[in-house]
């Protein structure tokens, strides 16, 4: 739970204030269709996730293989000296 707490970024702070607007705007105008966007707003800033995988949630690691996929069936190019 801290771990998901701590790095706020300008997308992550963007997402808590949308949710609070979103709040007072459902309660004023008592519109409380509002509060489902406020709640899905509010659960991403909170846990630092987003519909477009932008805080790196869908990213993965980079893994170098010391093995190729065609490395016996490409052979490397070799211009010739003239």
């Amino acid at each position: 739970m801290k771990e998901s707490l701590r790095k706020w970024d300008f997308g992550r702070i963007f997402r808590l204030l949308a949710g609070l607007v979103a709040i007072i705007y459902a309660l004023a105008s008592k519109e409380y269709v509002f509060l489902l966007l406020a709640a899905l707003f509010l659960l991403q800033a909170i846990f630092n996730i987003s519909c477009c995988c932008a805080g790196g949630g869908c990213s993965t690691k980079r893994q170098d293989h010391p093995r190729q996929a065609y490395k016996d069936i490409i052979k490397p190019y070799k211009p010739e000296k003239k």
